[in-house]
């Protein structure tokens, strides 16, 4: 996709998920409505209907990943962090503002996946700055938008 903001990594990543969370499939009224039940968003079948209609460039009734990459390109450019908020919120299931290890975890076999203990150590080694054992949102931020340095996008 030219003039993307996404990096080929970044576009990798979202392919991946869009793999597992449509199983191959594309995202499909019944597949987004899933999705928002999982991030426990309220949405009108209304709603899912106008978000399949706005995103499917082929009308065949569902988007694919040209159509996911488009839109996932267009809120990266326009508002990162709100999507990141989204994520905190949703693998904070306690509210305190704060991850641990296990609701990363909770977050990871939310989309089907697996963690060992050591890889949740690892994230939150290298997520937590302050080293106080948790991730707060300000850290949990800055692992997940990147940053332009030079021009160059980072994480």
């Amino acid at each position: 996709m030219t003039g993307s903001a996404l990096t080929d990594a970044e576009i990798n990543h979202l392919h991946a998920k869009f793999e597992s969370l449509t199983r191959g499939h594309g995202f499909t009224v019944d597949s987004l409505r899933e999705v928002y039940k999982l991030a426990k968003v309220n949405v009108t079948e209304a709603e899912l209907q106008a978000q399949i209609h706005a995103a499917d460039s082929k009308n065949h009734g569902k988007v694919d990943f040209d159509d996911f990459l488009s839109v996932m390109t267009k809120q990266h450019d326009v508002n990162a962090e709100e999507g990141v908020s989204k994520v905190f919120e949703l693998l904070d299931t306690d509210n305190d503002g704060q991850l641990t290890g296990d609701d990363l975890k909770r977050g990871v076999s939310l989309f089907g996946n697996s963690i060992t203990e050591a890889d949740v150590e690892e994230m939150m080694f290298s997520a937590d700055v302050d080293g106080d054992g948790y991730i707060n949102y300000e850290e949990f931020l800055k692992i997940m938008t990147p940053s332009k340095v030079n021009g160059q996008t980072t994480f």
